[in-house]
């Protein structure tokens, strides 16, 4: 039996950031539509030094084939300059189940869940959104910041992480690499109220944004708020919003810190799912001035949808190493 492995490497030389996008908006569609064929999260939370181990399983029926992905996120591997998220990809064959490819899953993470908050900046955010801001200075927030100028032409980036140095770094290599002004700011009030885009990518348990501090027209796209006991967002930037979307709302009215905390308050709170607005199916942002939110929570499907696409890009393009077991 044969096993193509891609490495990091492999899955960034054959994957462009629209082709990234694009599966994301396949992998939204197909949760609105009901067109999963596997679906489920399994995870433990370890308290001696809150990390977190995690199984996706996802699969979108005539699409891709059955995915999991197995992993661990640790919360201190920031501190020793490691990704948060460290995990393995195994797609099976569809039909027979036979183990088809084995992909670098910190890589296929980082990627499909910037890809996704792209896809979801693409169609909440106002077509004239060019400041962008970032809170959190990590991986994610690189990423996502990358996949957001495929989509949007930014005039600008700024960015506010814990690490002073760390938040300088990011913000010159995204100069670089993107040709847009970035720096870096001393206080997230100060990213929230100068961005129309922000990006809040942080693994906080408390708020750090306040809905004081948000313009109107702000589209604030939440990637940290991913557990009942995570909301990166105060209740005034819930209340504030005039459009609340989620990736699965089903999964984010439990698991999403925000939504959890404002239920708890009594605050009516209605959630869309991005894949009907995607379809068109949910008009969206209505107005320039509105406050629109995205809650991503992360999602097997997502996983399935992203690796089917590098596996076939990898095929065609012979990369990757192939193992016989």
């Amino acid at each position: 039996m044969s096993l193509l492995v891609l490495s990091d490497s492999d899955i960034r030389a054959v994957l462009s950031p629209r082709q990234a996008i694009d599966s994301q908006r396949a992998a939204y569609l197909a949760v609105a539509e009901g067109r999963l064929s596997a679906s489920g999260v399994t995870s433990a939370r370890d308290p001696a030094d809150d990390s977190l181990t995690f199984a996706h399983t996802g699969a979108i029926a005539g699409l891709t084939g059955v995915t999991c992905k197995f992993g661990m996120q640790a919360s201190g591997n920031a501190a020793r300059g490691l990704p948060s998220v460290h995990a393995i990809v195994t797609v099976l064959r569809p039909g027979t189940g036979e183990p088809l490819a084995c992909l670098n899953g910190t890589a296929v993470t980082a990627l499909r869940t910037a890809a996704g908050v792209a896809a979801a900046a693409d169609v909440l955010a106002r077509p004239d959104a060019g400041r962008l801001g970032l809170i959190g200075a990590g991986v994610q927030a690189r990423e996502a910041a990358r996949l957001i100028a495929a989509v949007r032409d930014l005039s600008a980036i700024r960015v506010h992480g814990r690490r002073a140095r760390q938040s300088s770094e990011l913000a010159a290599d995204l100069q670089a690499e993107l040709g847009v002004p970035s720096c870096a700011v001393t206080s997230a009030e100060q990213v929230a109220a100068d961005s129309d885009i922000l990006v809040t990518a942080t693994t906080s348990r408390e708020p750090v944004v306040c809905g004081e501090w948000l313009p109107a027209g702000s589209t604030v796209l939440t990637v940290g708020s991913y557990e009942p006991d995570r909301s990166e967002l105060d209740l005034t930037a819930t209340a504030r919003a005039d459009l609340i979307v989620a990736d699965d709302p089903i999964k984010a009215s439990s698991q999403c810190g925000i939504l959890v905390e404002a239920r708890q308050e009594g605050m009516p709170v209605q959630v869309a799912a991005i894949g009907d607005v995607i379809a068109g199916r949910n008009p969206g942002r209505r107005a320039a001035t509105d406050v629109v939110l995205f809650l991503c929570t992360g999602l097997g499907v997502q996983d399935a949808s992203l690796a089917w696409a590098i596996i076939e890009l990898a095929v065609a393009r012979k990369l990757g190493t192939t193992v016989e077991f």
